[in-house]
């Protein structure tokens, strides 16, 4: 019995009860969570009111595991506890738990309306060896909500599509694909899988084609038991013992499609030779009918992998890693996607807000060969007329010194004074740097003397604590001490995975095999904050291949990878970045264009069209930059035309939306708020948007919908320019060109390749600066605000210095606009906060947006109001023609 019930049970007088059940509930210091015995080898951590640890032991020994990706300590929670013969129960405010005597399940209830959340099905430890240790493979499944519960989460992958109930996905890291281990659920919950071993989610287990050594071809029939979606996995079924990962296998042929009885064709996947094919694939054929037999035509050519199906009869969610001592989960209630990504980051920590010039426009290329180089790159851009914030080092800038971070003086003859006069261009600098080295570098030297190298390789093991400080060390010297603000961190998977079955400081390769970008981009954070916390350590920011769960609190952002030019790696980079956010890290990117790009790039209309469409897409993610390999990634190298055109309808609609984009990104940190959202995390309640893997709100305003297809069944416009969009029920949309409107449901849309596809909700509040060359041009004024009504709406302005802590202190200004539908009235508050360097007065130009008003990128010429704001509060009427001040 607990002792709020034996409490209860005693005091008759219920004021009293509910007084000394508030006042006398388990709970304490900050600290550790407490720990509920779930019988000899479970135990339930209550974390909050809405997250609970749930550990399972395969021994009676006492849990000794110390977390890399969940917080250690937490506030005080109320909770009670009731024991009876069948179950053990725990209550939160928000969650009821009960624990199954008889079997060691645990079932997960909302507690006010008594829902079932989620339950445990079962569990297991599998008895295996890990470089001659006693350990277990581990497996946790669970019954989830609702059959239709659309599942979300587990890092960026190139499936080419979202929702994974049922969907067998194998978590690995590789060039094109990051592990974050959390889920959620569109119907209440979210699971952080606390293990950092090769992992599967919902392990494939039923063989169409079995597994074969090398590539083939072929077709077999199919039944399907069930009605509705069936996901086709191609790749190993489950680790053999010392086993590494088959990836960076070059650019292999994948295809699996069925035929139904009408002879209708369904492709599944068609990889079709794309670079850098991970480690599995799953593609999955909607609606497939039971009973039907359907021919599947498969061929690929990678080794080792089978044709694996699994369809709705699975019916569970199921989690195993290779290598685990425990069975650690965090459950996590939350209504919503946004309360699910809150949970998440209260688990593993905040996402930063960067300097405003990260999000502004990065070009990079593979690579500037000098720094001569370099400076005329940066010069084009300003001479040009060209936005542009920031410019990248790729690698080779150590030449015959051999690899590793140290510059080449004979092609880079002054690091120093490259890096000043970028300054004075209002340019920020990112370099390259890998966490391997030559053989013959004193760094290599330095590492392996120590025995901080994993193995017999070059990489190094960031696992170290003093070796994470030597390698910041490394870039200190090279690099933060001249003023390169940030490091691109290659590789960080790491490339071939030399981890594996290996000893490192922290435990085996194995056990620990996923988590290696966590801790190495922590080794950058920590010096940063440490040594330089007015420069680039106030706000911390490195690009990487690679992530883990909780790698957003290093302000480390994923890029996709060496990815390939086609229009279908661009369809499969739309998903990877939504899934990838609804994981829980808000920061991504990719290298627009493809890295690998076409011999004929620079004058193949054809491309350029593809490289139009795929900066429009850019524009509306969270890091915008080009890249490519053995490319001229300059705008300007492919020709006027499409020089123009990307500027005009992608990088100045960037800068255009900069206040929005920075105001966004700051609850990010404050909120825990996400800027580019799956659907379902708006519109969770909605079933049609569930499995729309290719459209996509950013900010609360934006629905974006990038063509990613030359063409689409029975198109009426041009290639390029139309495709199908779905406009989520609920509301109304408005075409940001046009400003004509949009109703919900299905709709064929049609964008002119020099418009961004994009649509703005109806009720929505959208803040344009004017056009700039760099995001620290100031002042940034005039600020014109859209108003799309039909709902209302409301939108928080935030500005700060864009570089310190200071807002941390509160050294930032706020301004809140609310927009009234049924009064017609825009009302702007006082403005909250100040910070050195504000402007004491702004221009707004107020626009109430109608067709062929206040649309598309440029500036509006005829605002309906023109507001000279003091800070003062002030209400603009849209009826009246008049601006009142508030009382």
């Amino acid at each position: 019995e607990g002792l709020c019930e034996f409490i209860s049970r005693c005091h008759p007088m219920a004021g009293i009860r509910r007084l000394l059940a508030c006042v006398l509930a388990y709970v304490g210091t900050a600290g550790p969570a407490t720990v509920v015995p779930l019988g000899p080898k479970s135990e339930l951590h209550v974390c909050s009111d809405s997250i609970l640890r749930i550990v399972h032991r395969p021994t009676l020994e006492p849990l000794s595991k110390v977390s890399l990706i969940a917080r250690a300590d937490w506030d005080p929670v109320a909770f009670t506890t009731k024991n009876t013969s069948a179950t053990i129960s725990v209550t939160t405010a928000q969650i009821e738990v009960a624990f199954s005597v008889a079997d060691g399940s645990i079932t997960f209830r909302d507690r006010f309306t008594g829902t079932v959340l989620l339950t445990e099905a079962s569990h297991s430890f599998t008895p295996v060896q890990d470089i001659g240790r006693d350990t277990f493979q581990v497996e946790q499944s669970w019954l989830g909500g609702a059959d239709d519960e659309g599942l979300y989460g587990g890092g960026e992958y190139q499936n080419g599509f979202l929702n994974f109930k049922n969907a067998p996905i194998e978590m690995v890291q590789s060039n094109t694909q990051a592990v974050v281990p959390y889920f959620w659920s569109t119907s209440g919950y979210g699971v952080l899988w606390d293990n950092y071993a090769w992992t599967y989610l919902n392990p494939p287990h039923t063989a169409l084609v079995p597994q074969v050594p090398t590539g083939t071809s072929g077709s077999a029939t199919f039944t399907p038991v069930a009605d509705g979606d069936h996901f086709f996995y191609i790749g190993k079924s489950a680790p053999k013992a010392g086993e590494t990962p088959g990836w960076n296998q070059p650019g292999p042929n994948l295809v699996v499609s069925l035929v139904d009885p009408n002879v209708h064709t369904i492709v599944v996947q068609d990889w079709a030779f794309a670079a850098n094919y991970p480690t599995s694939l799953t593609g999955v054929a909607r609606g497939l009918r039971k009973g039907t037999a359907y021919r599947v035509n498969y061929a690929w050519s990678m080794s080792d992998a089978g044709l694996f199906v699994q369809g709705p009869e699975y019916g569970r969610t199921t989690l195993r890693s290779a290598v685990g001592d425990v069975i650690d989960y965090y459950f996590v209630a939350a209504k919503t996607g946004h309360e699910a990504i809150v949970g998440y980051r209260t688990l593993t920590g905040a996402a930063p807000l960067y300097g405003k010039w990260v999000y502004g426009f990065w070009q990079c290329k593979e690579h500037y060969d000098s720094q001569a180089e370099l400076l005329a790159a940066a010069h084009g851009f300003r001479s040009r007329g060209l936005p542009l914030d920031a410019i990248v080092q790729d690698w080779f800038y150590w030449g015959p010194l051999g690899w590793g971070p140290h510059w080449d003086l004979t092609r880079y003859p002054d690091p120093a004074g490259m890096v000043k006069e970028l300054k004075s261009l209002d340019m920020h600098f990112m370099i390259s740097v890998w966490s391997k080295f030559d053989e013959k570098t004193n760094f290599y030297q330095e590492m392996s003397s120590k025995g901080w190298l994993l193995g017999g390789s070059n990489v190094y093991d960031a696992w170290n604590p003093s070796a994470r400080e030597l390698f910041y060390n490394f870039s200190k010297a090279a690099h933060f001490s001249i003023g390169v603000d940030a490091l691109w961190l290659d590789a960080t998977e790491p490339e071939d995975l030399p981890n594996m079955n290996t000893h490192t400081f922290a435990g085996t390769g194995n056990y620990l095999m996923n988590s290696y970008s966590l801790m190495t981009t922590q080794a950058i954070a920590d010096g940063l904050r440490r040594d330089y916390p007015d420069a680039q350590g106030a706000r911390v920011f490195s690009l990487t291949r690679s992530a883990f769960a909780g790698q957003q609190r290093t302000g480390a952002a994923l890029w996709s990878g060496d990815t390939s030019a086609t229009w279908d790696v661009l369809r499969r980079q739309v998903a990877a970045s939504i899934n990838y956010q609804m994981s829980g890290i808000p920061y991504w990117s990719e290298d627009i264009g493809g890295f690998f790009r076409p011999k004929d790039q620079y004058d193949s209309l054809a491309y350029h069209d593809l490289l139009i469409r795929w900066f429009q897409f850019g524009a509306f993610t969270p890091i915008f930059r080009v890249h490519g390999a053995g490319t001229n990634t300059e705008l300007w190298n492919f020709g006027e035309s499409t020089m123009q055109t990307i500027n005009a309808s992608a990088v100045s609609l960037r800068y255009r939306l900069l206040p929005y984009i920075y105001s966004g990104f700051a609850r990010v940190e404050i909120e825990g708020y996400t800027m580019q959202r799956g659907l379902p995390m708006d519109f969770g309640a909605d079933p049609a948007v569930r499995n729309i893997a290719d459209q996509f709100m950013f900010g609360d305003a934006f629905m974006v919908t990038p063509i990613h297809s030359p063409t689409v069944p029975n198109a009426t416009a041009p290639p390029h320019s139309q495709r199908e969009a779905y406009f989520p029920k609920g509301t109304s949309w408005v075409n940001f060109h046009t400003g004509k409107s949009q109703l919900a449901g299905h709709a064929q849309v049609t964008f002119e390749l020099t418009e961004a596809p994009a649509f703005v909700r109806a009720g929505s509040i959208v803040a344009l600066g004017p056009l700039l060359q760099h995001s620290g041009e100031w002042p940034a004024d005039p600020l014109e605000v859209r108003v799309y009504g039909g709902a209302d709406a409301e939108f928080a302005l935030f500005e700060d210095d864009g570089l310190s802590r200071g807002y941390q202190g509160g050294a930032r200004t706020i301004v809140h606009f609310a927009w009234l539908e049924a009064r017609r009235e825009l009302n702007i508050g006082a403005r909250m906060g100040s910070f050195e360097g504000m402007l004491s007065g702004r221009t707004f130009h107020i626009v109430f947006v109608s067709a062929g008003h206040g649309v598309g990128v440029l500036p509006c010429l005829t605002p309906d109001k023109v507001l000279h704001y003091d800070g003062s509060a002030v209400t603009v009427s849209a009826l009246a023609n008049t601006v009142e001040l508030s009382i």
